[in-house]
């Protein structure tokens, strides 16, 4: 075992089993899945800190492994869906869903990161990244089963749940500044209904942050 492969398991067995995570398969996906290559170059010793590792670019970083790992389980992929992972950095979190999906896409406004995930993902079949505005989705890829957002969302979801297939869902970490819940947004009546369900903070994803207005 290398050490990597030791920090892997002590991520898994120290910050995700310790978190309610006990979805045979969500575990077995953060064992698989090597963190180390989806770091920026030279900073492999963040990969299995329980911290939001930095993606290398203004305002972004990767979630912790704990919150990742509960709003996947509470996202519920199964094998035979259509995933868009929304801001996916350099594709940690899309290649996670691609051990537990049928078809991710990740989509990065970035351009850097943006390559940098296509370099990191380049060999698995199920998988393409996009690069585009995150409040606009990928439309030429709908309709998904799921969308994830990998990052904090308090407005903008409106272009996302169009598409979204009937039964499908929008899970992401929501709400206004630090006080955002993992919360599931479902189609229901022409509208999206949302339930809330544990504390899960992560950097804001570029177009989603509440429009700042001012009193006088």
């Amino acid at each position: 075992m290398t050490d990597f492969e030791r920090l892997r398991h002590g991520m898994v067995d120290g910050q995700i089993r310790v978190a309610d995570v006990t979805d045979h398969r969500v575990l077995a996906a953060f064992l698989t899945v090597p963190r180390e290559r989806f770091v920026p170059a030279g900073r492999e010793d963040l990969a299995y800190l329980d911290i939001r590792a930095p993606l290398g670019a203004p305002g972004r970083a990767m979630l912790e492994p704990m919150t990742l790992a509960r709003l996947v389980q509470l996202a519920a992929p199964e094998e035979h869906e259509s995933v868009l992972v929304v801001g996916c950095g350099l594709g940690y979190s899309v290649a996670i869903f691609a051990e537990l999906a049928a078809r991710v896409v990740g989509l990065e406004c970035d351009a850097d990161l943006a390559a940098g995930a296509r370099e990191r993902l380049s060999g698995r079949p199920n998988v393409t990244v996009v690069e585009g505005d995150l409040t606009a989705g990928a439309p030429q890829s709908a309709p998904f089963d799921l969308i994830f957002c990998d990052g904090a969302v308090a407005v903008g979801l409106e272009a996302l749940a169009e598409q979204l297939s009937p039964s499908g869902r929008i899970v992401a970490p929501a709400g206004p500044g630090p006080a955002t819940k993992a919360t599931t947004f479902r189609p229901h009546h022409g509208k999206l209904a949302a339930a809330q369900f544990f504390d899960a903070y992560g950097p804001d994803l570029p177009g989603f942050q509440p429009v700042e207005t001012f009193a006088f």
